[in-house]
Order: structure tokens, then sequence, then C-alpha cells
């Protein structure tokens, strides 16, 4: 039985992109304030058949000057 494969590298991707759209979302519901990403990352690990991603999204979100 052959193990299904999957593209990692593209779904890292993905995730870079919803945390964009995220961020997005954020700035539209603090209008009066600046939404800034300070710090993200991820990790991906495989064990045996599945993958454990961790997502970490630091934002400051502070009132306009």
């Amino acid at each position: 039985m052959s193990e299904k494969r999957i593209d990692v590298t593209d779904r890292i991707h993905k995730i870079g992109e919803t945390i964009s759209e995220y961020k997005d979302k954020l700035v539209a519901t603090f209008k009066d304030m600046d939404v800034e990403v300070k710090d993200w990352n991820f990790a991906v690990g495989k064990a045996e058949k599945e993958y454990n991603v961790e997502v970490n999204v630091k934002l400051v979100i502070k009132p306009k000057k």
C-alpha cells in the first residue's frame, strides 16, 4: 500500500496567504487603529502519517497618531 503524498510546500504558502487575509480583516475591523504584524512563524513536523503545523502570529494594535 503506497503512502498518499501531500504537497506541504504549497500548503505552507497558503498559510502565509491566510495570515495576510487575517491581517486585512483585522485592519478593516480596527479602522481607527494601526494594525501591524510584528512577527509570524510556523513549524511543520511529520509523525508517521500526519503533519503537525504550529502557527504563531504576533500583532501590534495601537491608536493612530
